[in-house]
């Protein structure tokens, strides 16, 4: 059957359609991918229809290869469970079979055979499921918000889409994948608290494995997959496992990734994280155990020992003196060997080491690699959440380094060998950040050959200690060694270690545990006179500035480290500060240092930027060429700043403006002196960004002594006020 007829028949029996691609298609204005099954209408599935004179126009006239498309939900009547089996991917039929081992056989209703080897099994729809992704591996619900190819659409290659059987009646769904599917009844709420959870691992796996497939997902296919990973991400919002923001966050940074204007897909995101937090996903327990092998000791019979041993030695020494006056005194004097009896001297497993006076003029001084963060001999720790910029940051750090140039303010002494090991992105995505860095600080092959070194955990791994069930932890001597060898063969100044968690095998919520670890990474940085950044992860935190107090696990890592900073991103009253737009505070960070949170003003931090570079590794329209993020400093706009950028006529403009009135300062006022300011620059107040901008000028004005306060007549209330006027 054609297309033709085969859509005009489902349209029959009042089931709208709309047409989909077949094969991969170029938009010949644009030259973007179209992934193949994503819609031909500019409005997508929502353009379905069942009017014969539209769908004979679609498939007569301008697609008549299309494959067929169908909206689940309320459009049909009935949702799809999408089992996948992809070569390669997660197959979805393990899942169904425990499943159905666990809650009987699934009814007999109609099935549809994808070109792929997987499966549609369609349910009568019911209100309240809607589309989602990632129910278990490889199965996909499509409902409200989604929908499928229908059985007889034919892709490229001939692959089609099949009925299983003769079975066409559509059955109920069971009651346990309804459960897994409708909300819980629980009372509205507008926000989202963080609760503890302690399966941190499958958090974090979850999340990051929603955000890797979505950032792999080829142009034409985007909008839907950003829809999906945002309702998946709303399911750990609705749990209280992720925070509204960072998921949010992070679910930009991808869309900003893409080199496209992210903001467009702002609806998107919302509308996805609020359909996933109304269905809050079902957290498992940790599978971890915390396994305690200290062995039980008679603490009393210890200090008891300690006890004796130190009396004896303290006899023993009293014991020397005597002996060498009663020599002195004897007629037949003996000899008192004094190295005898110091070798005789008991040593313990620790020793108090007495204190001998040192000129403090030459002690060494410490040696600072760069900045005040990286000292040889120590390790450093930035803490940061994901999707900020941490990455961005090291490797932009590394090639001021290397290069020897103050590309982020801060210029380092001499040329640097710098170390990077990335545990998680793969070499040729770390490639693409450095190259991007490269073309944006304009940076040649001289400038960082020789100097930096680049691994990927990928293609090697750095797991420095691992826990035994028998012996604690233990040390991975081979690793050890060959790290301590390479930054002693290349002669390493610093090395960059990103993330700490994958340097290890023990569980990092162990205190002490996690103190060995990083007391070898102390020990070699100490050996090796190198300076050690370690990366670490926070944790989930809500809607506020993130503290050295909430770096993930273990604080010991904290306790053994020399410096620490905390990444932060921009929140939005520092980008009404600022005088930013809040879409655009997504691509700015702080970095504040210090192993406790002093709370520093907003100007007093050292800030970052997130710039998108394009690598000009495109080729035409077909392929367009990929952007990669690159950290940038950026200083806090002072008082004086805003107004060096004020024009002379502008200033004029102002003064004139604010004397030609009587305008107050308080914002709230009736007659702000904004109003003024806003009517000299053509600002449009109404307009938040605008105002914002305004408010700025105002702050810095007064700063400068530019606006003051003046005691005048009111000449309506008929009393002395306080008024602004321009000096």
């Amino acid at each position: 059957m054609s297309h033709l007829n085969l859509a005009l028949s489902y349209a029959a029996q009042g089931w709208p359609v709309f047409p989909c691609r077949s094969h991969e298609e170029i938009d010949p204005d644009t030259g973007e991918i179209l992934a193949p099954k994503t819609p031909k209408t500019s409005n997508g599935f929502k353009g379905a229809t069942k009017m014969e004179r539209i769908i004979r126009k679609w498939w007569e006239e301008r697609y008549p290869d299309a494959a067929i498309g169908l909206p689940t939900g309320s459009a049909t009547g009935f949702f799809v469970l999408d089992v996948d089996n992809k070569p390669g991917g997660a197959n979805g039929f393990e899942w169904l079979d425990e499943m159905v081992a666990e809650h009987g056989p699934l009814p007999k209703t109609a099935r549809v055979v994808s070109p792929n080897g997987g499966e549609h099994i369609y349910f009568k729809y019911v209100p309240g499921t809607r589309n989602r992704g990632a129910l278990g591996a490889g199965v996909d619900i499509r409902s409200e918000g989604g929908y499928v190819l229908a059985a007889g659409s034919v892709m490229g290659g001939g692959r089609e889409y099949k009925w299983l059987d003769d079975t066409r009646e559509i059955a109920d769904a069971p009651a346990w994948l309804l459960d897994l599917l409708l909300a819980k009844s629980a009372p509205e709420r507008t926000t989202y608290d963080l609760k503890p959870v302690t399966n941190n691992a499958y958090v974090d796996a979850a999340v990051n494995k929603e955000l890797a497939d979505l950032a792999s997902t080829p142009m034409g296919g985007r909008n839907n997959a950003l829809n999906d990973a945002a309702f998946a991400l709303g399911t750990f919002v609705g749990a209280g496992a992720l925070s509204e923001s960072e998921a949010r966050a992070l679910l930009q940074d991808v869309a900003r990734g893409w080199g496209r204007d992210w903001v467009r897909c702002a609806k998107t995101i919302e509308n996805g994280l609020k359909a996933g937090m109304a269905q809050p996903r079902s957290i498992p327990e940790s599978t971890v155990v915390t396994q305690d092998n200290t062995r039980l000791v008679d603490i009393t019979r210890m200090i008891a020992n300690g006890l004796a041993k130190g009396r004896v030695e303290t006899m023993q020494n009293n014991a020397l003196p005597a002996a060498i006056d009663a020599a002195n005194d004897s007629s037949e004097p003996e000899s008192v060997d004094l190295e005898a009896e110091n070798d005789n001297e008991p040593q313990g497993a620790i020793v108090a080491t007495a204190f001998k006076w040192i000129d403090p003029k030459t002690l060494p001084r410490r040696e600072f690699a760069y900045g005040k963060h990286l000292i040889r001999k120590y390790v450093s720790v930035t803490v940061s959440p994901g999707g900020l910029g941490k990455t961005s940051l090291s490797i932009a750090e590394a090639l001021a380094m290397i290069s020897g140039k103050p590309l982020l303010g801060t210029k380092p002494q001499r040329r640097l060998n710098v170390w990077v090991f990335n545990a998680e992105d793969p070499r040729d995505e770390m490639e693409r950040r450095i190259m991007a860095a490269c073309i944006r600080y304009n940076l040649k092959p001289e400038d960082i050959e020789g100097h930096l070194f680049l691994d990927s955990g990928r293609e090697q791994e750095l797991v420095v200690a691992v826990e035994d069930k028998k012996a604690g932890v233990r040390m991975q001597q081979p690793i050890v060694e060959a790290i301590v060898e390479q930054i002693t063969r290349y002669k390493i100044d610093v090395m960059i270690v990103d993330p700490f968690v994958s340097t290890h095998g023990v569980n990092e919520n162990d205190n002490g545990a996690i103190d060995k670890v990083a007391k070898l990474w102390a020990q070699i940085a100490d050996k090796t006179n190198c300076a050690i950044d370690i990366v670490h992860h926070l944790r989930k935190v809500s809607d506020r500035e993130a503290t050295v107090e909430d770096a993930r696990g273990a604080v010991s890592l904290i306790g053994a480290a020399r410096s620490v900073r905390v990444l932060n991103r921009m929140s939005s009253d520092q980008a009404k500060e600022a005088g930013l737009n809040e879409a655009d505070r997504f691509g700015y960070f702080s970095v504040a240092y210090g192993k406790s949170n002093l709370s520093p003003l907003s100007h007093a931090l050292d800030w970052r930027h997130l710039d998108s570079v394009a690598l000009g590794n495109g080729q035409g329209l077909a392929q367009p060429q990929d952007h990669a993020p690159v950290v940038a400093q950026w200083k806090w706009p002072t008082a004086e700043e805003m107004i060096e950028e004020l024009t002379s006529e502008q200033r004029e403009a102002i003064r004139g403006a604010v004397n030609g009135g009587t305008y107050k300062q308080a914002p709230q006022a009736k007659d702000w002196v904004g109003k003024a300011v806003a009517y000299a620059l053509d600002l449009d107040l109404e307009d938040e960004t605008e105002k914002r901008r305004v408010v700025a000028v105002v702050k810095a004005l007064t700063k400068e002594g530019m606006l003051k306060k003046v005691e005048d007549r009111d000449p309506i209330q008929r009393k002395v006020t306080t008024f602004m006027r321009a000096a």
